[in-house]
């Protein structure tokens, strides 16, 4: 989950889902994660470097932009895009100049604007942006890495680790010269992002919403939407199954709170067809097949040396569903790729 805007000044309240990041969220509502954002900003002002962790949805995006928000004033907060390598370093430089100022090279300064640039002693970015850009990424970094040397109040807020390995390399060297504040997905296991984790100090996990949370968050957003209830027992209804069936998951509050919207008028009918796949668990069965071709296995040979027959062909015949149920597995997983 991710901030839509800027957020708030009471700390308070909980972002609701990014749009383009989480469940395509149509409002900005944040309640919850005081302890969490208490938590954080401590650390951060005492010069550490942060992890928040938890599983997809939960609402990391929108609590890293909550945190920048709340110290604005105090250290210099960096948010560039990862989504390249060259649209990461040119966000950088941006920020950077207009926060410290970048130390740009004579060279990169086009002629018809050194003049200004020897009268002012700065050179705006939009005059060196085009320049800049055609510059080699390992070029544009020791730039940035020149101009953040010595500085003890920068802080770079990573929307998410996802990340392949050519950013974050660039991470990595940026961990040296400021303070990282990142989201990563609980499920990561990229051996770069692994390798970058041990430059962080703390790590947060993330767990769902508390129910009051929730219904807080609810009732806000039904006080801005126009949505129409069958019954105002059907409302109290509504904001009761929200909060059961979301399981306290940002993504999937805001997925059923969208759903609403769509219907000319929320009935019984539709409190019953209320589900968002955010909020599905899945339960790893890997453990227990292994066990189970194992028992089977190894019930073949007992039965052998018994020589009883009849459990040898249980035995047979539960390995070859065992067989089976992996090549369906398989299937299934090659079709979801």
């Amino acid at each position: 989950m991710s901030s839509a805007g800027d957020a708030p000044d009471s700390t308070d309240d909980q972002l609701a889902p990014d749009q383009a990041a989480d469940a395509q969220a149509s409002t900005s509502i944040f309640v919850g994660r005081r302890l969490e954002i208490a938590q954080i900003t401590r650390a951060l002002l005492a010069g550490s470097s942060i992890i928040v962790k938890g599983r997809a949805g939960i609402g990391k995006r929108a609590l890293l932009a909550r945190v920048r928000a709340g110290l604005a004033g105090q250290r210099i907060c960096l948010a560039p895009s990862v989504s390249t390598p060259k649209q990461l370093t040119a966000d950088l430089a941006e920020q950077i100049h207009e926060a410290i100022g970048l130390e740009v090279p004579e060279r990169l300064i086009p002629p018809r604007y050194r003049v200004i640039a020897e009268r002012t002693g700065r050179v705006e970015f939009k005059h060196i942006r085009r320049s800049l850009s055609r510059e080699p990424v390992a070029d544009q970094m020791a730039l940035l890495l020149r101009s953040l040397e010595r500085r003890d109040d920068v802080i770079l807020f990573v929307s998410s680790l996802e990340v392949p390995p050519t950013q974050a390399e660039i991470l990595g060297q940026l961990a040296e010269h400021c303070q990282l504040c990142a989201a990563l997905d609980a499920d990561n296991r990229r051996a770069r992002i692994q390798r970058l984790l041990w430059k962080f100090q703390l790590t947060v996990d993330l767990k769902p919403l508390v129910s009051p949370d929730v219904r807080d968050w609810v009732e806000q957003w039904l006080a801005v939407h126009p949505v129409a209830f069958e019954t105002p027992r059907v409302r109290r209804a509504f904001v009761r199954a929200v909060v059961r069936d979301s399981g306290g998951i940002p993504a999937a509050v805001q997925g059923l709170l969208d759903l609403a919207l769509v219907e000319r008028s929320v009935t019984r009918r539709t409190l019953r067809e209320l589900s968002h796949e955010a909020a599905l668990s899945y339960l790893d069965m890997t453990p227990v097949l292994v066990i189970v071709s194992v028992g089977f296995m190894a019930l073949r040979y007992i039965s052998r040396g018994m020589g009883m027959k009849e459990l040898m062909v249980m035995a047979g015949v539960g390995t070859s569903m065992f067989y089976l149920l992996l090549y369906f597995g398989r299937m299934m997983q090659l079709r979801r790729r």
